[in-house]
């Protein structure tokens, strides 16, 4: 038995605020038990199930620890950041092997902005003269050019193209796997994705790759919503006080909130999947076997659990760190105006709908594809699900009802102690990077192998040909299924009514208020404070241009006009007309336009009912 402290603590949240977002717990500070996490609690030794720990065949001829023989890539994308050069600055002058270390910057800036790696250079040059010269902490030798500067890969883009986090960070991993294939990145080496405005320990690299050790799990993703760099050097309240994400609240998607803490931990902690974009550091084989998805532009909210279900169902673990060693320049970044512009970029309203249409597909979220085979196609794809675990695995394990927009399906607060989620490995092992055809994005890896969750007896087993994949249904009572249907329309519905009400600016301004006054309640629940992306406007415009006849929900995947990637393009539909035709989308908006609002209220309320019933048959 644990006594508070022993292993360090865990806020759990102020219980007024849990009361108002669902939950039923009291809130408070309780002992974090690193055991949990194999036992779930049972003292019975046959109940004892631990995460994969790494073995001398995934470490590739290299000890098993620590990183000999290892590189370790930075990936920092920066919008207008005048930053990024200090950045780059303090991530070598205070590393321990600043010559291992890789980075790739992708730089989306207008002509006027300065350089990040030019300017880099000229820091380093001004360093070298204070100090005389020396090592990296010095500015490099004397009469060097730029240290470290062919260890930097900047992609350019003009800030005019820019279409947010998640299309800067996916063509970054695009150019990871184009170095991958070049032999540039082996899955063996570590990955760290941060942003373009931060500060480090001394020596954090060598810190970060031990902390990941204390893990144990080949698997962990660590991940958390960094400290300010006001902290840097100080343990925070006295008790290395340390950011914990585990809560979600519902926007236009998925969005982090209500950041809770924890206390003196002795090792970095298992989160219930919730992960942040400020700070993930894994081995690189995670971020070349989930790449952040490019297709979505000007995501902001959604971007963060959307990959946190990718990482889970292939089976990695997002951990909260338990030092603070990278941190973030919040005040420097977040009052610029031109590091907050991206919304102006080259993207518009019906590939912003476009964009949510993708992701709500994607996590069975109300708005999503309503045809189970196209959806399952989505989530099959190079930027879908994994196969190791599945999405009903992710909801017991997060605690978020996605399939109702839900912030807890049960009023459980997962901020604790929580057990590992058990999964059968890949047979080829974890640095087994899967592969995707490069126009359609469909899997080339097939048949699936029976420990996949897609694996399929009458099409990957023993019967294999007997059932295309595109049409294979699975059987199912008819009457389940009528309901299910029914069920899935309703909740479409109403998230069609949620949108109307988020396209108002006013609105949507008055949520994020609302949000943000909520967070500041309690200091130990403050929210990760960025600038947040505005939907206004996108799904009346979206309404308005189908009801003309324009068809902004396309296919799902590239290539056949059946099966294309959502990328934000029109599809003209001019051969036929009547409401028989449409989308079932469009249906519906159809049919909420003729009945109104109270249609849509009924609906919803005789849905509930059967969401109840049969949440759980999928």
């Amino acid at each position: 038995m644990t006594t508070l402290g022993d292993y360090g603590e865990i806020f759990m949240g102020n219980p007024k605020n849990l009361e108002r977002a669902g939950y039923k717990d009291k809130g408070g500070n309780i002992a974090y038990d690193p055991e949990f996490e194999c036992t779930g609690g049972s003292s019975d030794p046959n109940d004892r199930q631990c995460p994969y720990e790494t073995k001398e065949s995934d470490a590739m001829g290299l000890e098993t620890t620590g990183w000999d023989g290892r590189l370790m890539h930075l990936n920092m994308p920066s919008f207008r950041d005048p930053l990024c050069p200090r950045t780059l600055k303090y991530l070598f002058t205070k590393a321990k092997r600043p010559n291992d270390i890789r980075v790739r910057v992708l730089q989306q800036n207008m002509d006027v902005d300065d350089d990040c790696l030019e300017t880099y250079c000229k820091m380093m040059a001004q360093l070298r003269e204070e100090t005389g010269g020396g090592d990296t902490s010095k500015g490099g030798p004397a009469g060097e050019d730029c240290p470290h500067r062919d260890q930097i890969f900047v992609h350019p883009i003009s800030a005019k193209d820019a279409a947010g986090p998640t299309y800067a960070r996916g063509l970054i991993g695009q150019d990871m796997h184009a170095a991958y294939a070049k032999n540039g990145i082996s899955p063996q080496d570590f990955c760290m994705s941060t942003d373009s405005h931060m500060d480090f320990e001394p020596e954090w690299d060598e810190k970060m790759v031990n902390m990941w050790d204390q893990a144990k799990n080949e698997y962990a993703v660590l991940s958390t919503y960094v400290a300010n760099i006001d902290q840097l050097g100080q343990n925070l309240n006295g008790v290395h006080e340390v950011p914990h994400l585990c809560m979600i609240t519902f926007t236009s998607q998925v969005r982090t909130t209500a950041t809770k803490c924890a206390r003196n931990l002795v090792k970095p902690k298992l989160t219930n999947a919730v992960w942040g974009a400020g700070l993930s550091f894994s081995k690189c084989h995670a971020e070349l076997k989930v790449p952040v998805d490019p297709h979505t532009p000007g995501i902001f909210d959604g971007e963060e659990f959307n990959r946190a279900a990718r990482f889970f169902t292939y089976g990695y673990d997002v951990y909260t760190p338990n030092r603070v060693y990278v941190l973030h320049d919040y005040h420097g970044s977040q009052h610029n105006p031109k590091t907050s512009s991206w919304g102006h970029g080259k993207f518009g309203q019906e590939d912003l709908q476009n964009a949510y249409y993708r992701l709500n597909t994607m996590l069975d979220i109300p708005g999503g594809e309503l045809d189970e085979q196209k959806a399952l196609q989505l989530k099959r794809s190079r930027y879908g699900l994994g196969d190791r675990r599945t999405l009903d695995e992710l909801i017991e394990f997060s605690g978020v009802d996605l399939r109702h927009k839900r912030a807890t399906i049960d009023g459980k607060n997962r901020c604790g102690n929580i057990q590992w989620v058990p999964f059968i490995e890949h047979p080829k092992g974890a640095n087994f990077i899967p592969t995707f055809d490069d126009t359609t994005e469909e899997p080339l890896d097939l048949p699936y192998d029976k420990s996949s969750v897609w694996y399929d007896p009458q099409i990957d087993g023993a019967g294999a040909g007997m059932i295309s994949r595109d049409v294979i249904d699975n059987e199912e009572d008819p009457k389940e299924k009528e309901l299910r249907h029914a069920e899935e329309k309703a909740a479409h519905a109403v998230f069609k009514e949620e949108a109307k009400q988020l396209a108002g600016n006013s609105h949507h301004a008055d949520e994020h208020k609302r949000l943000a006054a909520a967070l500041e309640e309690d200091g130990a629940e403050r929210g990760h404070k960025e600038v947040v992306s505005s939907a206004a406007a996108a799904a009346l415009k979206a309404e308005q241009m189908e009801k003309e006849g324009v068809v902004v929900f396309p296919p799902l995947l590239r290539g056949s006009p059946q099966s294309a990637l959502t990328t934000g393009k029109l599809f003209l539909s001019q051969k036929k007309h009547g409401i028989e035709h449409l989308p079932i989308q469009v249906k519906i908006a159809v049919i909420l336009m003729i009945f109104g609002l109270c249609a849509a209220v009924i609906t919803s309320g005789s849905g509930r009912g059967r969401r109840k019933k049969n949440s759980k048959k999928r």
